[in-house]
């Protein structure tokens, strides 16, 4: 899910994933630029774990007090949604596989 695409302003290649309303957003690791973005409901058919978090800011770590939800991205879709849907940012940090 990371690392893929270059940042058009600042030219690094680390990105995070945001869920913002309805919206998956790649967003640069550093100056926070969206480089890409679809529907969140365009993803939700996937098991990749990952932890949802409300998003501290760009190159930020979440505390672990901020997590929403963590799990396979289809279980914890409807509290993503929830979360992010007054506006909030939810950062997704997929798990690292094996």
């Amino acid at each position: 899910m990371n690392n893929m695409l270059a940042c058009p302003s600042c030219g690094l290649d680390e990105t995070e994933s945001i869920v913002h309303g309805g919206s998956y957003i790649l967003r640069c690791a550093a100056c926070g630029e969206a480089i890409v973005a679809t529907s969140f409901m365009a993803m939700l058919d996937s098991d990749h774990r990952c932890s949802a978090f409300v998003d501290p800011g760009p190159g930020k770590h979440p505390a672990p007090d901020m997590l929403v939800a963590d799990g396979p991205l289809r279980q914890i879709a409807t509290a993503i949604s929830a979360a992010a849907r007054d506006g909030t940012l939810i950062r997704l940090i997929p798990e690292a596989k094996d």
